[in-house]
């Protein structure tokens, strides 16, 4: 499952470079719309996932990195997270 995640965010890592190079590269006018409708879906997700990450912010204290790595990765990155609020809430039933 690591592995999975660690690719997977690798996949996010090309996708954002494939995006920038897009709107930046010198080939801007080829590429037409669709890489900014797909990045700005997929920016509004990851928004969405850090938005719900401050949500419980209170129980898991997460940092700026933890931040930026939600805003890049989105639930590649979340996983963390869920595991760590899922065992606190375990303990606090307890």
């Amino acid at each position: 499952m690591k592995v999975l995640n660690l690719l997977m965010r690798l996949v996010m890592l090309v996708f954002w470079v494939g995006i920038a190079y897009a709107l930046l590269g010198p080939g801007i006018e080829e590429a037409g719309s669709m890489p900014m409708i797909l990045g700005g879906v997929v920016l509004v997700m990851h928004l969405l996932q850090m938005l719900m990450l401050r949500q419980v912010a209170s129980l898991l204290h997460p940092s700026a990195k933890d931040y930026l790595e939600v805003l890049v990765f989105g639930s590649f990155a979340m996983h963390h997270h869920r595991t760590r609020l899922k065992a606190l809430t375990e303990q606090q039933k307890r």
